[in-house]
């Protein structure tokens, strides 16, 4: 095994290259990134002798030197065309024999490898491998306020609470939404529920959240209302019902690993979600039998079917499944 060869890799690119960073600043000593000590490829454009030869050449002018490889897709199952392939034995015969000084990462943007992959049981034998994973509810409200003590600013505990119930845990809305908080408050120093309220949008997947507490509490009049105004946002009517089927078979999933004793953690690692979603599944789910969430996951495979095969319009459809449910 190399100690010089990392594979890094998550499904929020921003928090892979934070990881990498750290990684690169450790290895330099916190030496500055230069054209000396630091060379950067894009699998999809690079060859992999052009990575090789990089990796075996001294660097100039610096003791250490760092080859990033970016977007190493050959180590998820990703298809790419044809001029992007790469000759994945002569990758399998560079992990095993590198034994250079020159630190080599390849940042991977996935939730996992795919270890059915020669080149996989290859690399997890010859590398450190690091699993970037998503912030957990508490490190993303700290991770806020520090990213808001970095600005000069400050938000209401309440404030936090409605953000993080219009965005959910994710990252890449987090920062979007943040920003325009910021723009939107100019030179106040705190945020506050009110600007929250008016400028922050709610995500899809926290939307159709909404749309089922609203058949939850037979509230179908907001429910067709909401599902409407995704429509016009250019949601279509299947994907929506996609995003409601996986809503309705997570409450079941919690519900009865919850009723089993699991914990809204080890339900997260068991049904591969964020536990944040796994939280607010569980504080809906147990409003439900399982045997009321199971005839509302058959309803949608019904709906579904009509969606794929009726010459119905598809609105009226997902609006007549709405008032079914």
């Amino acid at each position: 095994m190399s100690n010089h060869i990392y594979a890094v890799y998550g499904d929020v690119p921003e928090l892979v290259e934070k990881e990498t960073n750290q990684l690169i600043d450790k290895y330099l000593n916190k030496e500055p990134k230069d054209d000396f000590n630091f060379v950067k490829f894009n699998l999809y454009e690079a060859n992999f002798h052009q990575i090789i030869e990089e990796a075996m050449t001294l660097p100039l002018f610096s003791d250490k030197k760092v080859v990033l490889v970016q977007n190493a897709y050959i180590f998820t199952g990703e298809k790419v065309a044809k001029e992007q392939q790469q000759n994945i034995d002569i990758i399998i015969e560079f992990l095993e024999k590198y034994a250079d000084d020159t630190l080599i990462i390849f940042q991977v943007n996935a939730t996992k490898l795919d270890e059915r992959k020669k080149v996989v049981k290859v690399l997890k034998k010859q590398a450190t491998l690091k699993k970037v994973e998503q912030l957990s509810e508490q490190e993303m409200k700290q991770w806020i306020h520090a990213y808001l003590n970095d600005n000069y600013k400050d938000i209401k505990q309440d404030a936090l609470d409605q953000f993080l119930t219009l965005t959910g845990i994710h990252y890449q809305i987090i920062m979007q939404e943040l920003n325009k908080l910021l723009l939107y408050i100019g030179d106040r120093p705190t945020i506050n529920l009110e600007d929250v309220k008016a400028i922050v949008n709610r995500s899809l997947e926290q939307n159709v959240f909404l749309l089922t507490e609203y058949i939850q509490k037979s509230q179908k009049a907001q429910a067709i209302v909401l599902m409407k105004d995704l429509i016009q946002l250019k949601e279509e009517p299947i994907k929506l019902l996609a995003l409601i089927t996986s809503h309705y078979r997570l409450f079941y999933q919690s519900l009865i690993l919850s009723q089993k004793g699991y914990s809204e953690q080890q339900i997260s690692k068991t049904v591969g979600v964020h536990p944040y979603r796994v939280k607010l599944a569980l504080r809906q789910a147990r409003k439900y039998s399982l045997e009321t969430l199971l005839d509302k996951i058959n309803a949608c495979a019904e709906a579904d079917y009509q969606l794929k095969s009726s010459y119905m319009d598809k609105v009226l459809i997902l609006e007549l499944f709405i008032l079914k449910l």
